[in-house]
């Protein structure tokens, strides 16, 4: 059991989610470069803003290089908003930027015929069952994006706005949430929960006092 190492790449709210994974009572550190990631444990890949833009800001703190390799020796990887999407084979935000490939499929522009960007609550509903997550019964999530991976054969959880989408995708060791979890409430909470347990996240250890 590890602690969770926060890639730091000026694309993501990392105090938000740090706020969620102490209420969850979990260990984690911020990494500018892998060499400052914890030995061990899940990597969280987080992001706001444009494909394109975090992409460079990745390649130039080395973490595009290293993730691919991180994974093939058995890191578990996770995803969250722009970095599910930087996660998969590409994005028609940055045609000419091409994604890290960990998981499947081409991220396409929401709609037709709805408000973009989307920026609320939207309800999931299971695809295929995840040995990490449970069925999320209806629950509601947060999300704020404009684009989103078309739903595939490894997509966990869908949710629709203008048409379906993957709001969970997950193949191997590495794992993509479309929605923002730690702004999501008690749902929200659960599956960030679930996911990091089921990649070996840890709750710090008490220190003991000497008598």
């Amino acid at each position: 059991m590890s602690a969770v190492t926060l890639i730091d790449y000026d694309a993501g709210n990392l105090a938000s989610l740090e706020g969620a994974l102490d209420r969850l009572g979990l260990s984690f550190q911020r990494a500018a470069t892998p060499d400052e990631a914890a030995p061990g444990g899940p990597i969280v890949l987080p992001g706001v803003g444009h494909f394109e833009a975090a992409q460079k800001s990745l390649r130039e703190r080395g973490w595009w290089r290293a993730l691919p390799g991180l994974v093939a020796e058995g890191r578990p990887v996770l995803g969250i908003c722009l970095g599910l999407q930087l996660l998969a084979e590409g994005s028609e935000e940055a045609p000419r930027a091409s994604g890290l490939g960990l998981l499947p499929g081409i991220v396409r522009r929401l709609g037709p015929g709805v408000k973009v960007p989307h920026m609320g609550w939207s309800q999931v509903r299971r695809n295929y069952p995840h040995p990490a997550l449970a069925d999320p019964q209806g629950a509601w999530l947060y999300f704020v994006h404009s684009y989103a991976l078309e739903p595939t054969g490894e997509t966990v959880y869908v949710a629709e706005h203008g048409r379906p989408f993957a709001a969970v995708e997950a193949r191997g060791n590495v794992m993509g949430f479309q929605p923002h979890p730690e702004k999501s409430g008690p749902a929200g909470l659960l599956l960030l929960q679930q996911s990091l347990a089921w990649m070996g996240a840890s709750a710090p250890v008490p220190e003991v006092p000497c008598n």
